[in-house]
């Protein structure tokens, strides 16, 4: 953690991304005053390709390290779905969408990402389905007819919609609509894995290939 004091300098960025020298005028145990010395020297980080996440409903408080991750990771929207197999409850559209969006700044604030986080009020699956008419991905748990990832990604324009189903999976009409909206489905590999780790799992493979997209080289055989 950084120990600032009063007269010390920190570069920062605002909510649009730009970045900024700041010098602290006040500093005290839970928060602090800054004034702008100047645009920063040296730019953020690129945002890289842009992400929305559309994550089913998991058990108890594990959305909560779903949005803390992906919020790390870049995602610039977070959509929850209630889903044939999610467990929803009363309170998802009140105090818990609160403290998502808490956890989504403190999570930007503390990995400096580029781009703030939209943190959506949960919506049934088929909802969100038609209001985005298209997908990139759904992450499925079975491979059939599923497609490499690289194949997806090849021409894929942003922002890029992934999918990520709840610890049941996705019911087959789910799997059958998402289908004829565009999602392409595609297969993490062997093994099981629990929702939450999927979610991590996936953006961090949609990111990387996308962002090395121009240096990919074609496969010599033979």
């Amino acid at each position: 953690m950084l120990r600032l004091a009063e007269g010390d300098e920190v570069d920062a960025a605002d909510p649009a991304g730009s970045a900024w020298r700041l010098r602290l005028v006040r500093v005290g145990p839970s928060s602090c005053t800054a004034e702008t010395v100047a645009a920063a020297a040296t730019a953020p980080p690129a945002a890289g390709p842009a992400l929305v996440l559309l994550q089913c409903l998991p058990k108890g408080a594990k959305m909560d390290l779903i949005i803390r991750q992906a919020v790390e990771a870049g995602v610039e929207r977070i959509v929850p779905l209630v889903s044939d197999r999610a467990v929803a409850r009363s309170e998802d559209g009140g105090p818990r969408l609160e403290r998502w969006q808490r956890i989504a700044r403190e999570a930007r604030e503390q990995s400096g990402a580029a781009r703030p986080a939209v943190i959506e009020p949960p919506v049934r699956l088929d909802d969100a389905v038609r209001r985005r008419l298209e997908g990139t991905a759904v992450f499925h748990e079975d491979p059939a007819g599923g497609s490499p990832l690289h194949e997806i990604l090849a021409e894929a324009e942003e922002p890029l919609a992934v999918l990520v189903g709840p610890e049941g999976g996705l019911s087959p009409r789910e799997a059958a609509l998402l289908g004829e909206s565009g999602f392409r489905r595609a297969w993490l590999g062997e093994g099981v894995l629990r929702t939450e780790t999927a979610a991590l799992y996936a953006l961090a493979a949609v990111r990387t290939i996308v962002r090395e997209r121009k240096a990919w080289r074609p496969s010599r055989e033979g």
